[in-house]
């Protein structure tokens, strides 16, 4: 019982001194707790650079400052609609697919996506 008591105050005082409006780890779009991937590459044919963007049912995402206007191939894991959009906060000019994506992408949406957002299928 006197290490309940303990742990429970540490991680008060944890909390406590973590600075407003921070969140602990467990709130940040961990790739374990994500609904699921967007797989992103940088060259047509899922070739280049390749990353699996983790995302959360609904939520709007931007793309990391380094992938921004450089992907040529995209695709969802398997049950899932995603929209990607030419612009930040999911703005733009969107363009939509599912599993298994797109080897590559139309004139207007190649190397134009800045964010995206996913749905279950």
């Amino acid at each position: 019982m006197h290490f309940q008591k303990f742990a429970l105050g540490s991680l008060v005082a944890a909390l406590a001194a973590l600075p407003s409006g921070a969140r602990p780890a467990e709130a940040s779009t961990d790739a374990a707790l994500a609904d699921g991937n967007l797989f992103v590459c940088t060259d047509p044919n899922f070739a280049g650079q390749c990353v699996n963007l983790a995302f959360f049912n609904g939520l709007c995402s931007t793309l990391p400052s380094g992938l921004q206007d450089n992907i040529s191939s995209w695709g969802p894991d398997a049950g899932w609609v995603c929209i990607t959009y030419t612009e930040d906060n999911c703005q733009g000019t969107s363009f939509a697919g599912s599993f298994p994506g797109f080897t590559s992408l139309p004139a207007g949406i190649d190397n134009a996506m800045n964010s995206y957002q996913c749905f279950r299928a």
